[in-house]
């Protein structure tokens, strides 16, 4: 009888240790509820919660007892008609469907920063452009001018720092702008369908014109006080350079490329362009004139010629580029890395073949290394050869995930044969487990090298290798399913992240495009803070604290999963893999965004209310 009665109480503290460790968070911090429907919200780099309701438009901040803001007027926004700025705190409301007019709201500020209606633009504006960092908002339309009533067509220069606007640049019906302008200290050079005009920005005077009909864009170089023009032309492309003080042509004619611009940057030895290449011809094979592919062109500034006799071949598109001090190192989205001299000549003796998807480049102390979806190396810059003669080469891979495990100065490399460690010393490499144990048809899709061993993460799979491969713990919870609009709303967002990446190109012609050291998560964010931490702005020193911010949650991961209560968020410490906490969102279809930097679940609870719960504790 003592013995059961020992076994119960045993039974009792093991059942109360699992019900202290593993908490139910049933109270919400903050609860917000609205006139209408949520309809959907999504948590933005800023820190700030944007939610479409019945109500309006609103933003709510991390650990606030109040909505920030409300924008009535933005209330039937959907997910299509969003834009972000990447590194800003702004958002662009596109027009798309029955919506005509276009907005920018700082999302740290709380406050629409640019309203075409209100601004007066009939019917909204045409075209709209963000030139950086100046910060500086471009528009074309129908201006309605004060005092008469009448709409006039011109190009509005605003100041989203501050919010105002800037001048108003009368335009012709006939010479509408044509493409993306830009501005050289108080110049801004306009492109229209007749010619390019340049403004004097402080009084609103034309200082000259160019004799260029139909340019799509313009990049100016402050430091070396150039101008260049770019007109589509069909597929391809026509180069322009223009005298920075009377508008005349400094080229005798217009340099024809092949292709459309994909990229642009400044060297001291040249203009560096790449155009994508877009094969329309039919037929099989060669007969078809070849696949799509980039080109690459290095221009002389003074006469527009062509450096190079030959230019390098890619076959396929330019998916890395770099300037390097000697020369220009690109790698090729389907597969291969090669480097060229300035004079055109190649460094290498021959391209460097690699596996397609080539995820990483960068710089380790024995060279570069890359990696790519069948294949990893590190590389000698002035050869283009293994720096170690011995490539690792695995099986195809969607998903590669990699890390570096400083205290034993190995790289690892997770992909479909399992966990590779690369020394980085020798460059051997070793198979340190072939199977992570994964379920549910999911791959690791991000490593992370923590203290107590290699952690593998996907959506709803946790696994810990110690430091020699051997699993120590393994944590799956079936996926519950996801809804509908979650589907619709997540396609919306990656063909959203993809105009993002070439919206933050918008002043490609003045980035250095140097090759950095390994790659950090942290890293696109510190690069944007380099970009524009310099802005003395409210808005940016926030968002840059933002950036700099230790994640709330960095000790655990959530997974959402159908719990014995209903559909709910699991709480895993990643050190141990044990379930810390729960939190019962009691929606079969849950819509729910993690906040990881503060700590924070919003949770839509009801129809017409967010829920915010606190994950720290």
């Amino acid at each position: 009888m003592r013995s059961i009665a020992v076994k119960i109480l045993r039974i009792i503290i093991l059942l109360l240790a699992i019900s202290i460790n593993a908490q139910s968070i049933d109270t919400p911090e903050h609860e917000y509820t609205f006139n209408g429907q949520v309809k959907w919200m999504l948590l933005t780099e800023t820190g700030t919660l944007l939610a479409s309701t019945g109500e309006a438009l609103v933003g709510i901040k991390p650990n606030s007892k109040e909505v920030a803001f409300k924008i009535d007027r933005l209330k039937k926004v959907k997910e299509e008609n969003l834009e972000f700025v990447p590194g800003t705190p702004y958002l662009i409301i596109k027009p798309k469907g029955m919506m005509t007019h276009t907005s920018v709201v700082d999302l740290v500020a709380g406050k629409m920063v640019f309203d075409s209606k209100e601004e007066k633009w009939q019917n909204g504006v045409t075209s709209r452009h963000l030139i950086a960092p100046e910060m500086k908002f471009v528009v074309n339309g129908m201006h309605k001018e004060k005092g008469l009533g009448q709409y006039k067509a011109g190009v509005g220069l605003y100041d989203l720092l501050t919010g105002k606007l800037v001048r108003i640049f009368e335009r012709k019906g006939s010479n509408l702008m044509s493409g993306e302008p830009d501005i050289m200290g108080d110049e801004i050079i306009i492109p229209g369908t007749k010619n390019i005009t340049c403004y004097s920005i402080s009084t609103g005077a034309v200082k000259w014109e160019a004799d260029v009909k139909n340019a799509t864009r313009i990049i100016t170089n402050e430091d070396t006080k150039e101008i260049y023009a770019f007109r589509t032309k069909g597929s391809n492309t026509v180069a322009y350079k223009v005298n920075a003080t009377n508008g005349s042509l400094l080229w005798s004619e217009g340099n024809k490329l092949s292709g459309g611009i994909a990229r642009i940057h400044f060297t001291e030895h040249g203009l560096a362009l790449v155009t994508n290449v877009v094969n329309n011809k039919k037929g099989i094979g060669k007969l078809a004139g070849g696949k799509n592919q980039s080109k690459i062109y290095l221009l002389d500034t003074k006469t527009g010629a062509d450096l190079w006799e030959k230019s390098p071949k890619t076959k396929g598109y330019v998916s890395h580029f770099y300037i390097e001090d000697d020369g220009i190192l690109f790698g090729i989205a389907s597969g291969g890395i090669n480097k060229v001299g300035f004079d055109g000549v190649p460094l290498w003796k021959k391209p460097l073949k690699t596996g397609s998807n080539i995820q990483i480049m960068a710089r380790v102390d024995k060279g570069v290394l890359y990696i790519s979806g069948s294949d990893t190396d590190i590389i000698d810059m002035n050869t283009g050869e293994s720096v170690f003669g011995k490539p690792l080469k695995y099986k195809s891979s969607k998903a590669v995930a990699s890390g570096y495990d400083e205290a034993r100065d190995r790289f690892l490399v997770s992909c479909k044969d399992g966990v590779y460690e690369i020394n980085g010393n020798n460059g051997e490499y070793n198979l340190i487990t072939k199977d992570a144990g994964f379920e549910g048809k999911e791959s690791p899709s991000k490593m992370d090298v923590r203290k107590e061993g290699i952690l593998l993460s996907s959506d709803q799979n946790l696994t810990m290798l110690d430091f020699d491969g051997k699993q120590q713990w393994h944590v799956y919870h079936k996926p519950p399913g996801i809804s509908t609009f979650g589907k619709v709303f997540m396609a919306a967002m990656a063909v959203s992240s993809t105009a993002l990446m070439s919206a933050s190109a918008y002043r490609a012609g003045a980035s250095k495009a140097a090759l950095g050291p390994y790659h950090s998560e942290t890293r696109r964010m510190e690069s944007y803070q380099e970009g524009f931490g310099n802005i003395a702005n409210a808005s940016f020193k926030a968002l840059g604290q933002r950036f700099k911010a230790t994640k709330a949650t960095e000790n655990s991961a959530f997974m959402l999963t159908k719990l014995s209560a209903g559909v709910g968020l699991v709480k895993i410490d990643k050190d141990t893999g044990e379930k810390v906490g729960e939190i019962i969102l009691k929606d079969k279809k849950p819509m729910y965004e993690v906040d990881d930097v503060e700590g924070i679940l919003y949770f839509k609870s009801k129809g017409n209310t967010i829920s915010a719960f606190n994950l720290k504790n």
